[in-house]
């Protein structure tokens, strides 16, 4: 039993794979969407952490390079004391060293009881030593007392921040770290040196990079807009709406004992801005697509109904066709056996006749009514209503003619040389009557009581013509007779059919006995 899809199964069939198909399309729109987003978030966080490594190692670099000043400062004091040189010749290479570094602002030498015994400052871009009155007292400071318990070549880095004169925070602001060592003279502790850095000089390797820092005490020296100094209110553990960090931080130690903070904010706009263009593409391409899908699928329905009418019409028309096929094939049918009463009758009424002549002239009725009969017959009973195998047609008339005629030991052989001639109704019929005439006489007159060949020969000469070769080796036809122009019936059906299928008609002398050379036209059928 064949399925066969109604109406409103078919609707429901296209609905369902609508809604699978926009379902797995969906889904695979909004998982490409959280895909691209966390691709985007863990490239931002690569970049953060790109930045926050960048900038450690930078600072590590800068560190090192003031802790080798520091320890360069130790050994000129110390190179100085053991050279005995005077206190004003180390003043003036340590004015000169500060002067040339733009980086520190401040130089000095604190003894071991915490008294500034040496101080020299850079205001703006000038340096200069300061006399005994403006030395200050330092034991109470954290670095003071954290340096002298260092041992020999140790470097001690202070907290990051605002520079103190007098008790007062130093304005404008002037972001400090102090780099203390203890200086030895003959293995004896004499005091400190040390060395001011403003760490905005520091911070020129964060420019443009979206990089700020906080001391330990959680003060902003400098966020991520290039803001310098304030007291931080950031939550570096911040997220978004989807869960993903705000801002990216690493600590960072200095000789072990400060502990800074890196930061660096997500670029959240642009990476917004980014996820929304990408779901706006998505969007698009996935309502695109829908409505493609719902084209296509509206379009299949209407081709399967198309189809399916074709179809139905095909098969009406297959069903008519072979109705028609039917009536035909009963016509051809009918037709034969009209002609075989037609045959039969004048077979009876031949029976009533006592003249030789009319006898004969009834006799070949027969033959000429039979070979028509045939037309019909080979029509009706092959595969092609419209056209006959001619071999087979001819070699079934010749070989009847031959047994009514002469019997079955006559002696007279037929040669035939048709090929893949096929011929419609029109053209078979007067063509056959042609060839039954021509078979007729030599039969007739060709063989008195000797055996013989009859030929036949059909050949296709071109897309229109074709040409027929027919005769026999027998005595053949008295130097009398006109062919063109006599008497008998038999010759003037020849010329008569010969014209009604557009050819002519000639004679082969160059042969043995009667041969002719008739060209014709296959005869176009008119429905």
């Amino acid at each position: 039993m064949r399925f066969r899809l109604t109406g409103t199964a078919l609707l429901t069939v296209l609905l369902l794979l609508f809604i699978v198909i926009n379902i797995v399309l969906w889904t695979q729109v909004f998982n490409r969407i959280n895909t691209y987003s966390e691709n985007i978030y863990e490239l931002e966080t690569l970049r953060a952490t790109t930045r926050l490594k960048d900038a450690e190692n930078r600072i590590n670099k800068l560190y090192d390079t003031s802790k080798k000043d520091v320890l360069f400062l130790k050994d000129l004091i110390e190179f100085d004391l053991n050279q005995e040189k005077s206190l004003a010749q180390t003043k003036q290479r340590i004015l000169k060293f500060v002067q040339r570094n733009k980086e520190y602002f401040q130089a000095r030498f604190i003894d071991t009881l915490g008294m500034e015994t040496l101080k020299i400052e850079k205001i703006q871009t000038k340096a200069e030593i300061k006399d005994e009155e403006n030395l200050q007292s330092k034991e109470d400071r954290y670095y003071f007392k954290e340096s002298l318990e260092l041992k020999n070549g140790q470097v001690f880095v202070s907290e990051l921040n605002l520079n103190i004169e007098k008790g007062k925070i130093e304005k404008p602001y002037r972001p400090t770290v102090r780099f203390f060592t203890p200086v030895f003279v003959k293995e004896r502790k004499i005091g400190i040196v040390g060395l001011n850095l403003n760490i905005k000089n520091w911070f020129q390797v964060f420019e443009g990079k979206n990089l700020g820092i906080l001391n330990s005490e959680n003060e902003i020296y400098l966020n991520s807009n290039g803001i310098l100094y304030g007291k931080s209110t950031l939550d570096l553990t911040e997220t978004d709406a989807q869960g993903h960090p705000l801002y990216f931080s690493k600590k960072i130690s200095l000789e072990g004992n400060r502990f800074w903070t890196l930061f660096t904010r997500a670029n959240d706009s642009e990476i917004n801005t980014k996820v929304q263009n990408f779901k706006v593409e998505m969007y698009v391409s996935g309502a695109v697509l829908t409505v493609g899908l719902l084209f296509t699928l509206l379009i299949s329905g209407i081709l399967y109904k198309r189809k399916r009418k074709i179809k139905r019409l095909n098969q009406s028309i297959a069903n008519r066709l072979h109705e028609r096929d039917t009536l035909i094939r009963e016509l051809h049918h009918r037709v034969k056996n009209n002609l075989q009463v037609v045959s039969s009758l004048l077979s009876l009424q031949s029976s009533f006749v006592t003249d030789k002549q009319s006898k004969a002239m009834l006799r070949y009725s027969q033959y000429r009514i039979n070979s028509m009969g045939m037309v019909h017959q080979m029509l009706y009973s092959g595969d092609n209503l419209n056209k006959i195998d001619f071999e087979a047609y001819i070699e079934e008339l010749a070989n009847a003619l031959i047994l009514s005629m002469k019997g079955r030991n006559s002696g007279i052989e037929l040669e035939l040389g048709i090929k893949d001639v096929v011929l419609n109704i029109d053209t078979a019929i007067p063509l056959g009557l042609i060839i039954n005439e021509i078979i007729t006489n030599s039969l007739k007159y060709g063989f008195p009581n000797t055996p013989g060949t009859i030929t036949i020969k059909i050949d296709q000469t071109d897309s229109v013509w074709y040409r027929l070769e027919i005769g026999d080796n027998g005595v053949g036809m008295p130097d009398t007779i006109n062919f063109r122009n006599t008497k008998s019936l038999g010759l003037k059906l020849i010329h008569k059919l010969s014209l009604q299928l557009r050819g002519t008609v000639g004679k082969d002398n160059s042969k043995k006995g009667t041969n002719f050379i008739i060209t014709f036209q296959e005869i176009e059928q008119t429905l």
